[in-house]
């Protein structure tokens, strides 16, 4: 661990290395490559050395976290024209690549000095079963840089749950599209062994992820959501590698020990519920605490699930196939009847009681049918089953109200609403 002594501290290391990476990188000429979270990684992950990967979504929440956010949109907005109610990473992004990358007269807050440095991209690679802003966002910074390279793994969106093999041979084909991409802009072939190792590697993080966010099964639970939040990073943009593996090693020996000693998260637990959407980055850290001083562990997410999926690696067709079949289908692009199954499952296995819904303005495909998937859970689990939906945003805090989501919290916890 290199005198590292807590997992916090392995964390800053992890992605203070990530971002320094890409500086160093684009130092020495080596291309800089932008994926999306949602995108299969492991095929970018194997050409390093020879090029750097970094996530401009992580990126957009360090942002977010350092207090940021509205200044830089507020430049996205005025500069490129994009809409104020878009998406806020994308917002918080491009208002920090043009202050950074392209001079210019900015109204910069000093806490931005916090943020890590971003390179800028050389290539930009995205698929569009999280969302189709993601393709609009790097199409944008594309003719930002100059109409740099750009790939949208389009997974052929149906939402009607159907995967057949037309589709798959669609998402695979445009796989090693990527591929090709790949190899034209290092001049290195792809190293198919190499490849699988990584995906193996992949497997490994992904297995040890999985037995973290299950630890919130357990009644009382050692973790919450919020703890998730905190330690979904490396998963996202460290998955392939052997220090995902380490970090999540880790981090299941430190809840384990805190399970051997009876320590808990909510040191009185008396509520369990669930949370849907990504988080509100800007006050999760608030929103952990104040769930603990009302006795409400939040245990489980639709959200942190997302980085669950294990892949084929008996050969590297099986490989691609898989990683078509894991890439096509994600929350996002659920039917309803699948969402209300998933969610039907989660409320057993994590033995909850109601469901926070965050109705994210940022992201619409996460936070559609809400509405209709708390009914279906209340005819399921009955009209006591608490179902609290809320709007907020994930990076900007105009858009989210406190004492209105306070309000509904005291109203369903402390006089039995539903």
């Amino acid at each position: 661990m290199s005198g590292l002594s807590t997992i916090s501290a392995f964390q800053k290391r992890i992605m203070s290395l990530h971002y320094q990476r890409a500086v160093d990188a684009q130092a020495q000429g080596k291309p800089v490559v932008y994926v999306t979270a949602m995108f299969p990684v492991e095929i970018v992950k194997v050409f390093e050395p020879h090029i750097a990967v970094v996530y401009p979504e992580n990126h957009a929440v360090n942002i977010i976290v350092s207090g940021a956010a509205e200044k830089m949109a507020e430049i996205a907005i005025n500069k490129m024209s994009i809409d104020r109610m878009g998406c806020s990473y994308e917002l918080a992004n491009t208002g920090y690549l043009l202050s950074e990358h392209f001079p210019g007269s900015y109204d910069i807050p000093d806490s931005i000095e916090r943020v890590p440095k971003l390179a800028r991209p050389d290539i930009l690679l995205a698929c569009n079963n999280q969302c189709d802003i993601v393709a609009e966002w790097y199409q944008n910074l594309s003719r930002m840089y100059g109409n740099i390279p750009v790939k949208v793994i389009n997974v052929g969106n149906r939402y009607d749950g159907v995967i057949n093999p037309l589709r798959i041979e669609y998402v695979k084909k445009q796989l090693i599209d990527v591929i090709s991409l790949l190899e034209q802009q290092t001049e290195v072939s792809l190293d198919r062994d190499a490849l699988i190792e990584t995906a193996e590697r992949s497997n490994q993080a992904v297995k040890l992820w999985k037995e973290y966010l299950d630890c919130g099964k357990l009644t009382p639970s050692p973790i919450t959501v919020f703890d998730g939040f905190y330690h979904m990073a490396p998963i996202v943009s460290e998955r392939g590698t052997q220090t995902a593996i380490d970090y999540y090693r880790l981090l299941l020996e430190e809840t384990h020990s805190r399970i051997d000693a009876s320590e808990y998260a909510v040191k009185d637990e008396q509520h369990r519920v669930l949370w849907d959407n990504l988080a509100t980055w800007f006050n999760f850290g608030e929103l952990k605490r104040y769930f603990a001083s009302k006795g409400i562990a939040v245990v489980g997410s639709t959200y942190l699930d997302v980085w669950k999926t294990i892949l084929d690696t008996s050969s590297f067709d099986n490989l691609l196939t898989s990683m078509a079949e894991a890439y096509c289908v994600m929350y996002t692009n659920l039917t309803i009847a699948q969402r209300i199954d998933l969610w039907e499952k989660m409320v057993i296995d994590f033995q909850a009681e109601g469901i926070l819904f965050h109705d994210n303005r940022s992201c619409h495909t996460f936070s559609r049918l809400q509405g209709q998937i708390a009914s279906a859970l209340k005819d399921r689990f009955g009209q006591d089953f608490k179902t609290i939906q809320f709007e907020g945003d994930m990076g900007l805090k105009e858009r989210y109200q406190k004492h209105r989501f306070e309000t509904a919290i005291e109203t369903f916890f402390s006089h039995g609403g539903g």
